[in-house]
Order: C-alpha cells, then sequence, then structure tokens
C-alpha cells in the first residue's frame, strides 16, 4: 500500500476460545489520580485521555505470583483466588519472571493499521511491568500474547477484572516519512512570543500558589489547554481538541445493523464498502489531525491528479488488477506462541 493511502480504521475481534475475557473501553480512572490532593491529577487532559485511548482486556479471575528471581519457567508460582477457577488465560513459558496473558481474540485491523499492545497507561504495578508490542493486525491469522516481566523477585496480585492489556490502534507507516528537526525558537518569532508569554504567565501562576495567593488558588489550574488557547488567545487547537474521550463497546457482529458505519464521516464510508483504501487525502478531510502527517491543506480535492504524485510513490496498477498483498520480511515475530518478547522482525 501506497504511504498516499490508508483504509479507515476498523477493529474485528474474534473469539477463538468459548468465553474469553472481556473487552471493554478504557477508563479515565487511576486509584493514585483518586487519592491526589483535590484530585488534581484529573485536570491534566493528556492524562486522562492517554488512559482512554483504547480497550482494556479484563483479567477473568484474580491470583497471585511469586517470582523466586531464577530464570527456569518454574520459577514463577501462580496462586488463583479460587483453586478451581480456571487459568486458561496465563502460562508461563518464557521464564526469567515473565508471566504470559492470552488475551482470547484474534483481532484484525484495516490495511494500514497496527494493534498496540500494552498495559493499561498510567496504571501503576508495583514489581512488574508491562511489555509493549506493536502487532501487524492487518493480515496475521493468529492471536498475540500480552506479557509482563517481573522488575525484582517477590509477589504480586492480579485482581479480578484488572486490564491486564490495553490496544490501541496506529497507522503503520506514516511515522517512517516523519524527519524530526531541531532549530532555535527564535527562527520562529510568533511562536516564541506566544510561548513567553505563556512561561511568564505560567511562573505568575506558581508564585501565586506558592504564597497562597486567593485569586489564584480559586482558579486551582491554568486551562489553557483544556479550552485549547494559548494565554494570548491568538494560538488556537483545530477541531480535533478533546478534553474527553469515550470509545465504543464491542458489539457482537450479529447486532451491527449499519447504523454505526452510518455515524462515519461520509468520506470515510467506502472504507468500508471496498477494499481499496481511502486516499490520505480525503481521510484528512474526515479526521483534520491527518494533516500534520500528511502536510496537504485541507481543501484540496479528495483525488491527487497523475501530474501531481509524488515522484517516490509505486506506480499505480489499472483499477482492475488486484491489489497485492506485500509479504512479511523477516523470520522473527512478536506474535503467535512467541509472544511479544521476541525479537522483533526489522
Amino acid at each position: 500500500m501506497s504511504d498516499l493511502a490508508i483504509s479507515a480504521p476498523q477493529l474485528q475481534c474474534f473469539s477463538v476460545i468459548s468465553n474469553p475475557p472481556r473487552l471493554v473501553p478504557g477508563t479515565a480512572e487511576r486509584d493514585w489520580m483518586d487519592f491526589t490532593n483535590q484530585r488534581f491529577a484529573y485536570r491534566c487532559t493528556p492524562l486522562t485521555m492517554a488512559n482512554t485511548t483504547g480497550w482494556e482486556l479484563l483479567n477473568p479471575t484474580g491470583f497471585w505470583a511469586t517470582w523466586t528471581g531464577l530464570n527456569g519457567k518454574d520459577e514463577v508460582i501462580l496462586r488463583p483466588d479460587d483453586p478451581r477457577a480456571s487459568m486458561h488465560h496465563v502460562s508461563l513459558g518464557f521464564g526469567h519472571g515473565i508471566i504470559t496473558f492470552h488475551p482470547g481474540y484474534l483481532f484484525r485491523t484495516a490495511p494500514g493499521w497496527m494493534t498496540w499492545a500494552r498495559g493499561a497507561p498510567n496504571r501503576l504495578k508495583h514489581g512488574i511491568q508491562a511489555l509493549d508490542g506493536l502487532v501487524e493486525t492487518s493480515w496475521v491469522p493468529f492471536t498475540f500474547t500480552m506479557n509482563w516481566k517481573f522488575t525484582e523477585p517477590g509477589t504480586v496480585y492480579f485482581a479480578k477484572d484488572e486490564p491486564f492489556c490495553f490496544i490501541t490502534l496506529v497507522p503503520s507507516l506514516p511515522i517512517e516519512s516523519v524527519q524530526p528537526v531541531t532549530r532555535p525558537l527564535a527562527d520562529e518569532p510568533q511562536l516564541e512570543r506566544e510561548y513567553n508569554i505563556w512561561l511568564s504567565e505560567r511562573t505568575k501562576f506558581n508564585i501565586g500558589l506558592a504564597q497562597g495567593d486567593p485569586i489564584t488558588l480559586e482558579q486551582k489550574w491554568q486551562k489553557n489547554y483544556l479550552v485549547g488557547k494559548s494565554p494570548s488567545g491568538r494560538t488556537v487547537a483545530d477541531e480535533d481538541h478533546r478534553t474527553k474521550r469515550s470509545l465504543k463497546p464491542p458489539v457482537h457482529a450479529d447486532k451491527l445493523e449499519g447504523g454505526d458505519i452510518a455515524k462515519m464521516p461520509a468520506q470515510v464510508m467506502p472504507a468500508f464498502e471496498s477494499e481499496k483504501p481511502v486516499p490520505a487525502i480525503v481521510m484528512r478531510q474526515a479526521f483534520p489531525s491527518f494533516q500534520s502527517v500528511f502536510g496537504m491543506p485541507p481543501h484540496e480535492p479528495t483525488q491527487l491528479p497523475k501530474s501531481a504524485e509524488p515522484s517516490h510513490a509505486p506506480s499505480q496498477k489499472p483499477a482492475k488488477s488486484p491489489r497485492s498483498k506485500k509479504a512479511p520480511s523477516g523470520s522473527g515475530s512478536q506474535t503467535g506462541r512467541t509472544g511479544k518478547t521476541s525479537k522483533p522482525k526489522k
């Protein structure tokens, strides 16, 4: 697939066992955030947005896990709350203090999209760390595993309904075309002025908090990011700006009647009716955040004329020719029986 085209995001969850773990939208709440002074942690919009931008797989039964500190596969001992409870979703195949969870689903995304599997964002767990993995779920006909590694010998507890895996979708290729550029802030005078205004206001606000200024204390926190405006008001967030997010819960295919698809932007509808990817320009018009990826103004036509195609873009096949599938490269894999801890493909 050309890096100038991307399919509309889709996520199909095929259960591979009769009673897979529950899959639910991510929630903003965290225990440690609840216990911060006046719950101030929830004032950080980027923090709560990260918590809710994906779906959680919930642990079906509570259990304790103890690692002796040795590397053998038998050096982790599992003790379920209920000795009669099934532990089919957990295994110990790697050793080295690694616990493996099996999501119970084969996830399938549209061409151009990958699944990022990780621990629930900003959810802390002492003594053990979730391992992230990016999986090419647009083509793989098998499942992946979610792995946690002890950071030190000891015992941890996974409660019933605690998320053991968090999945979200990311585009596969656009990141590869990004060229980070460093330069002095003075190169952008307007941006520098906006930054200096913000820095001055921020400094005054922090001094006011430290000195107990009543007006500052009543304000509680600066809300520039929340309202999507710089202190001067000259820099304003685009229509993609969000302060809260609530994703859709999974629905069984038998209950789909096209209602959810109809709510998608009209430009994206063809992606659900054809296997051909929607041009990035169309996606950009439907989702303005794509502008930052492809760098094109929103008023361009929905299809690039041949003369405007980038010189590095691959030649297009006739419309009647089927789109070839890219063969996976390398012999390593993060998925299947080896889990996400095996060597990456690249």
